[in-house]
């Protein structure tokens, strides 16, 4: 009688649960692809988790009646959408949900992973001889990857989807400099330089990657030029020279082993003896008990000496964050998202910077917590239906990206409703992504983009818009933010308070 009641136990439960089979392949070869991850999701959570076998196969024997989708993941691949399209790497790699039915016959499934492309070679200074440490920069619209040369000089960067790529390097600090002139005795210096052999981005040779291909021995030859002195002094809070502080020049680029850091002398003075032209962060930092002091500027090397540049010493102070709600009565307040500084200079955001977040305070509100004097951006971010309708710093509106901070002065946040839509399709979409970018000076800045991908019938739709003039366009899925190149090319579409706007669009093609 026992054995009777299990077997019809496992009866009802092999009528309840279905088997899955599937294979997966390299897209380009065609060959299965043995260890990849493969993962059984309801409700995008995991369940089942599998791996294939060496001819890329694999079997999940049991899963219950329901709605599943199937996720593929293998180091040096990325996947393929199940039309064919390739998924972008920030958002959820999945395919179309496939239903699981009591009794019905058992799932099959074939999944496509695409190799990712690769660079490499080598990089050599003037005299030929290999550069190891040198920190490289491999970058295209909305993507950069870093690296470093080891100790031959060599480097090989992977991990990357097809495309046009320019590639940098930058000197470390323990290179040996190059020889000085010998009829001027003039000072030169290694400079970042871009592939083969250029000292500006707009003279790089491009590197042209395919789908899963590999570019080889390449060599980018490092440049010397001219270089010149930064010479200047640090003072203290109260006007006093500032001995024995650390004083770091850098570019503000991701390559921090190019920063230099010496020490003040006695009378507070510092110097340089070799920088090459470009624009420059100067920082001195020491402390005072337990409060850090700074003082920074950015400079400009244009062919010549820099003199006399002066650094004063501050403390931090707190910028207090103040939120102005516009909106009717009973609709809820958007959460505390608050605002963020990011150092800023003439030139632009600096990569690597010390991004600063606000925070709550003890009563419940917002502030900016170890802020120093300088150039900044402000970013502010909203929750729909609510839309950030201004910045003001003090009583002032900011209508430009950039902002001098220099004290305690207050950030205001005015938060609004009843903001706009844009809808529309965009044709083959596929994976692609639709931005619109405000044409308002003040806003064209990428924490002020607003994005939105395609569903599966190619339709977007964008909400809670601040109303004004926009740019709208559609890149393919990894492509990032659009640039004034793109722009020029773009819709128009005006977007008012309350209304739905329509864009139907095409996707455009960034040139490289």
């Amino acid at each position: 009688m026992v054995k009777l009641v299990y077997a019809l136990v496992l009866a009802a439960a092999a009528a309840r649960a279905q088997s899955v089979a599937g294979i997966v392949t390299n897209s380009l070869t065609g060959n299965g692809l043995a260890g990849v991850k493969v993962e059984i999701l309801k409700s995008d959570r995991p369940t089942v988790t599998v791996t294939t076998d060496a001819a890329g196969r694999f079997v999940v024997e049991t899963l219950e009646p329901g709605t599943y989708a199937v996720r593929y993941s293998s180091a040096g691949y990325w996947q393929n959408d199940p039309r064919g399209n390739p998924l972008p790497l920030l958002r959820s790699v999945r395919g179309d949900p496939f239903l699981v039915i009591s009794g019905g016959n058992p799932v099959t499934m074939e999944g496509h992973m695409i190799p990712y492309s690769r660079i490499a070679g080598r990089v050599v200074d003037g005299r030929g001889e290999a550069v190891p440490k040198a920190r490289l920069e491999l970058t295209r619209p909305g993507f950069t990857m870093d690296g470093e040369t080891d100790a031959q000089g060599k480097f090989d960067l992977h991990s990357m989807f097809p495309g046009s790529y320019r590639l940098s390097a930058v000197p470390p600090q323990s290179l040996k400099p190059p020889d000085p002139d010998p009829e001027s005795d003039r000072v030169w210096n290694w400079t970042r330089t871009y592939y083969p052999g250029a000292a500006l981005p707009e003279a790089a040779s491009k590197i042209l990657v395919s789908t899963g291909g590999e570019v080889r021995n390449l060599e980018l030859k490092l440049l010397a030029v001219p270089a010149h002195a930064v010479r200047g002094v640090v003072l203290n809070p109260d006007g006093t020279p500032a001995p024995k502080v650390s004083v770091v020049l850098g570019d503000g680029s991701r390559a921090f082993n190019s920063m230099r850091a010496i020490e003040t002398k006695p009378d507070g003075t510092f110097e340089f003896p070799a920088v090459v032209d470009g624009e420059w962060g100067v920082e001195a930092r020491t402390s005072s008990g337990d409060v850090g002091l700074r003082g920074a500027q950015w400079i400009e090397m244009r062919g010549h000496e820099v003199e006399r540049l002066q650094l004063r010493l501050s403390p931090p102070f707190t910028v207090p964050l103040k939120v102005v709600l516009e909106s009717p009565k009973g609709i809820p307040a958007p959460k505390p998202s608050g605002a963020r500084l990011t150092p800023h200079s003439a030139a632009g955001t600096r990569s690597g910077a010390s991004v600063i977040q606000s925070r709550l305070d003890q009563d419940g509100g917002l502030q900016l917590v170890n802020v120093y004097p300088g150039g900044y951006r402000i970013s502010a971010y909203a929750s729909a239906p609510y839309y950030v309708d201004a910045i003001r710093v003090g009583e002032v509106e900011i209508t430009t990206p950039e902002v001098q901070i220099s004290g305690p002065i207050p950030i205001t946040l005015v938060y609004k409703i009843n903001g706009g839509t844009v809808r529309g399709t965009v044709e083959k979409c596929a994976s692609g992504t639709v931005w619109l970018v405000p044409e308002e000076p003040a806003r064209r800045d990428s924490d002020f983009f607003r994005s939105a991908t395609c569903d599966a019938h190619d339709r977007y739709e964008i909400g809670a818009l601040r109303p004004g003039e926009y740019y709208a366009v559609a890149l393919s899925y990894n492509d990032g933010p659009p640039d004034d190149a793109l722009l020029h090319a773009a819709r128009r579409v005006t977007v008012r308070s309350g209304e739905p706007s329509t864009a139907d669009l095409r996707l455009t093609a960034r040139p490289f």
